[in-house]
């Protein structure tokens, strides 16, 4: 029967049609490039349609994006993780365990740690673009959420429909961050896009998608001016269910680390 539900799993990747079967029962093969490294699993090239018509204003114009094959993390950059390459963690929540996604980092310092694990690896490590993201957060479907159009605390940590407030109900045990991996992964195996923790993007941050790139890049402008301010997505353990739609998109500034923001590594191949 795992055998069945792997080979369904891969056409159904093929055609970029979610199932639940990928979610549950995914094998994707892990890429590991040292002992302290977060584990990858290779993202399939393809196209998709970014953003969403029902949404925001900075969510459209909807778009046809085509994407490379990559790599990118299986999970969030845990404090044992982070703590391994930098040293220390400067998490807010480190109760909750070195399993958990570390927070508290700001994208220069994200930047410092792909830095020292491209040195470490002699592979050149780098965040997502935010194309590359959603079409990772995806996997496949057009739905609100990987799972379908209904927000679920069965497959996501993430809070209260008040602002900034954590939840527990049901699976979701959590009224902070969860350590990486509670809840299933997607059809391309990865976990926890949806919720725990925002996680940080390459690109620059632009109100609209207008001008956008079809080809999957990070968006960066020659006018360094918007540099600091950069795209995250996800959500986190303190979204409400809007906050953690695959197309839904928000800004940080550089410098400024969060509770509630995190990341994963991606390379390319």
């Amino acid at each position: 029967m795992k055998k069945i539900v792997s080979l369904w799993c891969l056409v159904l990747s093929g055609l970029f049609v979610a199932h639940s079967a990928c979610a549950q029962g995914s094998s994707a093969a892990i890429q590991k490039d040292c002992d302290v490294c977060p584990d990858m699993v290779q993202i399939p090239a393809g196209s998709f349609t970014m953003g969403s018509a029902a949404g925001l204003s900075i969510e459209r114009p909807v778009h046809q994006v085509t994407v490379g094959s990559f790599y990118m993390g299986r999970m969030e950059v845990t404090q044992a993780q982070w703590t391994a390459v930098m040293g220390s963690t400067p998490s807010a929540n480190a109760t909750c365990g070195a399993n958990c996604p570390v927070e508290m980092v700001s994208w220069d310092e994200v930047q410092q740690y792909l830095k020292n694990l491209s040195v470490l690896t002699g592979k050149k490590y780098r965040l997502p673009s935010e194309a590359e993201w959603e079409y990772a957060a995806r996997a496949g479907t057009t739905t609100a959420y990987w799972w379908g159009d209904t927000a679920s605390h069965a497959y996501a940590n993430y809070g209260s429909e008040e602002c900034c407030e954590g939840l527990v109900q049901g699976p979701d045990l959590w009224t902070s961050t969860a350590p990486v991996g509670s809840f299933s992964a997607n059809a391309f195996g990865l976990f926890d896009m949806l919720g725990n923790v925002a996680e940080w993007t390459e690109d620059f941050y632009h109100k609209s998608y207008a001008f956008a790139p079809y080809d999957g890049r990070a968006w960066l402008d020659d006018d360094l001016r918007f540099q600091y301010a950069r795209v995250v997505r996800g959500g986190a353990w303190n979204s409400g269910a809007e906050g953690i739609r695959s197309a839904k998109r928000s800004q940080a500034i550089t410098v400024e680390p969060a509770d509630s923001i995190g990341f994963r590594v991606a390379r390319s191949l």
